[in-house]
This record gives structure tokens, sequence and C-alpha cells, in this order.
């Protein structure tokens, strides 16, 4: 069941027009809500961890420097 409502999340998400990294984000959501385990605590750390990561920060810094 938990496979089901998964893929259905996801590709409800992105049938809707939800770019991926998005439909990953809800897909992630409604598996915590579904499975008793919702806690906004832990999105906003998992959110904030992610986005802090070396490879993501030294991306915007090679496209400056391409130009």
């Amino acid at each position: 069941m938990t496979l089901l409502v998964f893929i259905g999340s996801l590709v409800g998400a992105m049938a809707i027009g939800v770019p991926v990294a998005f439909s990953l984000m809800f897909c992630g959501v409604v598996l915590m809500w579904f499975m008793g385990m919702f806690n906004t605590q832990i999105i906003a750390q998992n959110m904030i961890g992610g986005a802090d990561t070396f490879t993501l920060l030294a991306i915007p810094s090679s496209f400056s420097l391409a130009n």
C-alpha cells in the first residue's frame, strides 16, 4: 500500500505540471502523513540540510564563471 501511495502521489503531482523536485518533496510529505510520522520540523530540517550541500552551492558559481 505504501508503494501505491508513493507512486500515486508522485505521478499525480507530475501530471498536474509540478516540477520533479517539488513532486518528490510532495510525495515525501504524503508518505509521512500516510505512515503517521508527519512532523513539520523534520521537513524543514531536511530542506535546509539538503540545500546546504557543497555540490548545490558550487553550481551557481560555475555558471557565473562560464559567462
